[in-house]
């Protein structure tokens, strides 16, 4: 199994070392900006009592136990993005070390050597692990020399480094269910994504309510739960520890009762002849595209009407701690008034979000080439633009689609509260504005692709312009980062409405950027060899 380690630590080194920088600087940079959103006591204690009992930033950040002092206050404001982010690193990197592998070929040809029928998996587990404990113990470390007591700074690195072991066992589970790597990680995304929707209820619901004990209920929350800097209950480390152990010892047995390459769940074998209505490269992307769609728009429904709700009143709230109201204004992109910029910097993450929904979408033309789909469909009257139109053109226009019902949804509830209507439309309106930022970022990935499709930058250059942009948005206005880097990102150039003039300059000029970065892409597609497995 030695060998087997190496090998994946060589190929995937990049890929952890990344993730793990990334999310290491989060906390001490944040805990190097507590002295200026609390420059003095008095306003502390008022800013604090405000947030506590704020149903708004409970659901979004998590419970505050302690917003006096950096540590605890650094655990409540970034602390679960980060555990979030570390489960997201583990269950990708688990994937990318077993089911991807599997499914490529690479795993029958080293079973065919004297290694056990475990050993890949072992290898990608203890891989993971390795890579979740390291970013722990980096945390635990920088955070115990910029936020005193070392038992805090422990706590909080011990509570993210276990939330990335539980994603690691969730996702050791998933590549047994399916035969395809792409499923394993839309199973071990739903997962994550329910666990913090069920977290934001539970910090999101009155304290006298039953919803509250759904905090148990959220791998996402335990780390918070720990009570890192206010005396810490250990024994809440269990929880992820236990279940963890049990998804890893769960994954092991169902590895048993599965044969190479396939999964539990096995794939139907389908009707004989295709049905009407799938007689081309149109109706198959649709097809083949269905299930995340699906799954993508009850998301953003979800989120649209919680965060919606979640609208009224935060201007007052604000109002009561200028340190606070500015940050929010920086997340609103400059905006001044405290209820549009709280509207722009929603609508700015969700954004965001679709950005990775463009990129999920476009890179089944990849995952078609890699495994001989695409091939087979070139091999028929099917050209090559027309291929890669019918996963380009859902890219482009569902992410749009879904940023306009999240801008529409989100402003509905204030709208009804305050008798206008015609606040969905300015929401939705500013929601749009953004779209040019997601055609950029399909831009950028359909020109790679389409000149260097067998360059492992195809793989990770979109993923990193929307992790960039992720960290510029939520992470940026808090480190107070220059203007000039704030706005180096997919939407940073774009109006934010509503609260700012519409300005077509940007919008036009990054909706052409787009449009020649795409057709150039397309160009070089139709020139260069279709990618092989």
């Amino acid at each position: 199994m030695g060998l087997l380690v190496r090998l994946e630590l060589r190929r995937s080194r990049w890929f952890w070392l990344v993730w793990i920088a990334c999310l290491w600087l989060i906390l001490p940079a944040t805990v190097s900006k507590y002295e200026v959103l609390m420059p003095d006591p008095v306003s502390a204690r008022a800013t604090a009592a405000s947030l506590e009992h704020n149903v708004t930033m409970r659901a979004m950040l998590g419970p505050p136990f302690d917003l006096l002092r950096a540590g605890p206050f650094t655990m409540w404001r970034v602390g679960t993005f980060v555990a979030a982010a570390a489960a997201m690193m583990a269950a990708l990197g688990l994937i990318r070390a077993t089911r991807a592998e599997e499914e490529e070929g690479r795993t029958e040809l080293l079973r065919s050597g004297a290694i056990g029928r475990h050993a890949p998996l072992a290898a990608g587990l203890l891989v993971s692990t390795l890579g979740t404990l390291v970013l722990g113990l980096l945390i635990a470390a920088s955070m115990a020399k910029a936020a005193p007591p070392a038992s805090g700074a422990l706590a909080v690195g011990l509570g993210i480094a276990l939330t990335g072991l539980v994603f690691v066992g969730v996702a050791a589970v998933a590549v047994q269910l399916t035969e395809s790597a792409r499923a394993a990680r839309f199973i071990a995304m739903s997962v994550l994504g329910g666990a913090y929707l069920v977290r934001a209820v539970a910090d999101g619901s009155p304290a006298d309510s039953p919803l509250v004990a759904l905090q148990w209920v959220s791998p996402l929350e335990w780390a918070a739960l720990t009570r890192p800097y206010v005396d810490e209950r250990w024994w809440v480390l269990l929880l992820p520890l236990a279940l963890s152990l049990l998804l890893i010892g769960l994954a092991v047995a169902l590895e048993n009762r599965r044969d190479l390459g396939a999964g539990l769940r096995p794939a139907g074998l389908g009707p004989a002849t295709a049905a009407p209505g799938l007689r081309g490269a149109w109706s198959l992307a649709a097809r083949l595209d269905r299930g995340a769609v699906i799954g993508w728009t009850v998301a953003v429904v979800i989120c649209g009407i919680a965060f919606g709700s979640l609208g009224n009143g935060m201007d007052q709230m604000l109002a009561a701690n200028p340190q606070l109201a500015d940050m929010m204004r920086k997340m609103g992109g400059g905006v001044q008034q405290l209820k549009d910029a709280f509207y722009v910097a929603l609508v700015g993450i969700m954004a965001t979000v679709l950005a990775m929904l463009a990129l999920q979408l476009w890179s089944r033309l990849r995952h078609e080439e890699q495994t001989g789909g695409a091939e087979a469909l070139l091999a028929t009257g099917t050209s090559r633009l027309r291929l890669a139109a019918s996963h380009l053109v859902p890219a482009l226009v569902v992410p749009t689609v879904l940023l306009a019902l999240t801008g529409a949804l989100m402003a509905l509830p204030a709208a009804m509260a305050n008798g206008d209507p015609g606040f969905v439309a300015t929401v939705t309106g500013g929601a749009l504005a953004l779209a040019p930022g997601i055609w950029l970022v399909v831009g950028i990935v359909v020109l790679v692709h389409g000149w260097a499709g067998r360059s492992r930058a195809v793989a990770w250059i979109g993923p990193a312009v929307v992790g960039w942009t992720t960290f510029v948005v939520w992470i940026g206005p808090l480190l107070d980062l220059p203007g000039w880097l704030q706005n180096l990102q997919l939407f940073g150039h774009l109006p934010h409405l509503p609260g700012a003039p519409m300005t077509w300059t940007a919008v036009v000029v990054q909706t052409l950027v787009a449009a020649a970065l795409i057709v150039v892409g397309l160009v070089g597609y139709r020139r260069r060899d279709l990618t092989v497995p």
